[in-house]
């Protein structure tokens, strides 16, 4: 079978570990040195010629089957990224009757909603920088036959049925990260599904599946002199920088107790109601003037909390960590955006961080970024 030969990147990041990013896919892969030696291979073999290790791997499993997997693996890689066609809409049927302003680093935009219902989606994280200063940006938020529509302005940004609610919430979260740091689409390069938090000039960012705790485990680290860059929503520029995005911390109900320890005037925060599966949450607001605006972040803790867990902290290859960041993770198709990636994820220290006890848990981070 013959391979076109794509545009990609091959770095070695850890032991026996490289990742691969293909261009036309956008899609990035970790593999094992004899994997990456036959990819390579089969990409450009006059340049990559196939090592002892790859040799005798094909000599001992069957020739045919490896490279059909081999070939198999390039084509889906390879396959070029579908565009997701916008639905064409405009504002004259738009009515404006809710809205609210946000102001952060002195910038300040306003979001229109057509009802009480979508202004709920977004407006909760951001209820602690209200403002009634003049807007500089107008956002548009409307329905259409079950269909949500987001403009800036009068240009349409997108549209998402209620089955993509996380991928809308994304993109106002991006497009309002954005004009808050005076960036555009082309100046980030990534955005992590993980929380980032800064003390004595170094930055941890942590990740998880939903439920494992990041949240709950950000709160504490707040009230123990950590700032909160970003909660669930963690940006990266094209520098590697990682921006603050002044969102609250969604605090769910089992955590309600815990907080209110912490902080004096949690009970008095209004509690929502987010779903049958998340129930209800309260927004926890960061102290946005300790926080810096953006800060490098190479410590990476992958969070699980339970009772009866043991209370430990180990690193971890740095491929088993991206299989749990990549797939949660918006990384830009552009060339020196995925270079950028790679390279932030070389100079970063991934770690799997298990806890039940709290006070155990911030004297084992405090020790990390010491």
């Amino acid at each position: 079978m013959k391979i076109s030969s794509p545009v990609f990147i091959s770095e070695k990041i850890d032991l026996d570990t490289h990742i691969i990013w293909f261009e036309k896919s956008n899609k990035y892969i970790v593999v094992n040195d004899v994997i990456n030696n036959m990819l390579l291979n089969k990409l450009t073999p006059t340049k990559y010629p196939l090592d002892g290790k790859s040799i005798k791997t094909l000599k001992k499993h069957s020739n045919e089957s490896i490279q059909d997997e081999i070939n198999n693996l390039i084509l889906d890689c390879n396959k070029a990224i579908k565009s997701k066609e916008v639905k064409k809409n405009d504002l004259k049927n738009f009515n404006s009757e809710h809205y609210t302003k946000i102001c952060f680093n002195d910038r300040v935009a306003k979001i229109e909603y057509e009802n009480k219902n979508l202004k709920q989606l977004i407006d909760p994280k951001f209820s602690h920088l209200s403002s009634d200063k003049k807007e500089e940006v107008t956002f548009k938020v409307f329905l259409v036959d079950k269909t949500i529509f987001l403009f800036k302005e009068d240009l349409i940004i997108g549209s998402w049925q209620f089955n993509e609610m996380h991928e809308f919430q994304g993109k106002v979260s991006m497009e309002l990260t954005s004009f808050f740091h005076n960036k555009n689409d082309q100046d980030w390069s990534c955005v992590f599904h993980g929380s980032t938090l800064f003390k004595d000039n170094k930055s941890i960012m942590l990740t998880g599946e939903s439920g494992s705790g990041k949240s709950s485990l950000s709160t504490l680290l707040m009230a123990n002199d950590f700032s909160l860059i970003a909660d669930d929503f963690s940006p990266m520029s094209s520098e590697g920088l990682h921006y603050n995005f002044p969102s609250a911390i969604s605090v769910k109900e089992g955590f309600y107790q815990s907080a209110s320890k912490l902080y004096n005037n949690f009970n008095d925060l209004k509690e929502y109601y987010i779903s049958d599966i998340k129930g209800n949450v309260k927004y926890l607001p960061p102290n946005i003037n300790k926080t810096p605006l953006s800060s490098v972040c190479n410590i990476v803790f992958n969070v699980k909390f339970a009772q009866n867990l043991p209370n430990e902290i180990v690193e971890v290859n740095k491929g088993k960590a991206l299989n749990n960041i990549l797939p949660d993770s918006w990384i830009s198709k552009n060339k020196k955006h995925a270079r950028c990636f790679i390279n932030w994820v070389k100079s970063t220290k991934f770690y799997d961080l298990t806890y039940s006890n709290n006070s155990i848990m911030i004297e084992m981070i405090n020790k990390i970024i010491k």
